[in-house]
């Protein structure tokens, strides 16, 4: 149960309303994370803002993105996300034991590539210990470009920011989650 009311549509804030009308249109619904600040229109946009880079705007494939971001939802065990990013994880051929690694034990894992695991330890590290150590920051540039290593940096860093909104305010995951979201 949230421990605020959600914002649904028609109760946003006006601020908000644009934020709502826009993942609409690319996910047919509003998630449950967005209308718990959507009483909040700076807050809304500032995180449609992040689900806009994060789904649209980076270089990384789809298949690295969600091994960060999966890593992150189980480092922080937040049901939510893991609800909304397995499905996804799946859609880009990880399957249920690869899923099963995103954690400490991924680092060696033989069910991921070796730039699978660096992503994992990097995107752990960072959840666990606010920076990465140095040998997970040098592994991902053995296997990704500058730009991508950013882009790591900021999956890792957008995952820990929604999953303190969601499992602060009791996000619940919709029934059913989207796939594509």
């Amino acid at each position: 149960m949230p421990k605020i009311p959600y914002a649904h549509e028609g109760l946003e804030s006006a601020e908000a309303t644009a934020v709502y009308k826009s993942l609409k249109a690319g996910f047919g619904m509003v998630p449950n994370v967005v209308k718990l600040l959507g009483h909040s229109g700076p807050a809304t946009r500032a995180l449609g803002a992040v689900l806009d880079a994060y789904f649209k705007g980076l270089s990384l494939t789809p298949r690295i993105r969600e091994v960060a971001y999966l890593t992150v939802a189980r480092a922080n065990g937040c049901a939510y996300c893991q609800g909304h990013h397995v499905p996804i994880a799946k859609q880009t051929g990880l399957g249920d034991g690869q899923i099963a690694a995103l954690g400490p034990e991924g680092f060696q894992s033989p069910l991921l590539t070796e730039a699978e695991r660096a992503v994992v330890r990097f995107a752990y590290e960072t959840t666990k210990q606010v920076a990465a150590s140095d040998a997970a920051i040098d592994s991902l540039k053995k296997h990704f470009s500058v730009k991508e290593v950013a882009e790591l940096a900021f999956v890792a860093a957008a995952g820990g920011f929604i999953q303190r909104i969601g499992k602060n305010l009791g996000a619940e995951l919709e029934i059913p989650a989207r796939a594509d979201l």
